[in-house]
């Protein structure tokens, strides 16, 4: 439509560009204060549930996780020693049954065997 066809009917020119560039700034203004609000209860809500998850801190809750790793590392270092005790006395056995049943052997081979039992006085 033309400006006199406006004029006609009693319309008002506006300037869009004008109106369009306060609409968008106000829109920024108000979604800026909406952020900022909007990160403050966020804030606030993930402090509150710090305190509610870490009654006694962050620094205790650490150190209780820290005790646990440390037990469990000395839990693991007592069970690998022990497997290997366990390994050392059962090779440790077997030489000496394999030296009796070897000295045994000897004994019967070489006619001791009575000795051997106490037999032979």
């Amino acid at each position: 439509m033309s400006n006199e066809t406006d004029e006609l009917y009693g319309r008002r020119q506006y300037d869009y560009d004008d109106r369009l560039t306060a609409l968008e700034i106000a829109l920024e203004q108000v979604l800026t204060g909406h952020e900022q609000r909007e990160q403050a209860h966020l804030t606030e809500l993930v402090e509150t549930l710090k305190l509610g998850a870490f009654p006694d801190g962050v620094a205790a809750h650490r150190a209780a996780h820290q005790a646990m790793i440390d037990a469990a590392k000395q839990e693991a270092e007592f069970w690998r020693g022990l497997k290997v005790e366990i390994a050392k006395k059962s090779i440790w056995g077997i030489l000496q049954i394999l030296v009796i049943l070897l000295g045994a052997g000897l004994a019967a081979k070489f006619g001791l065997g009575g000795i051997a039992a106490g037999a032979i006085k």
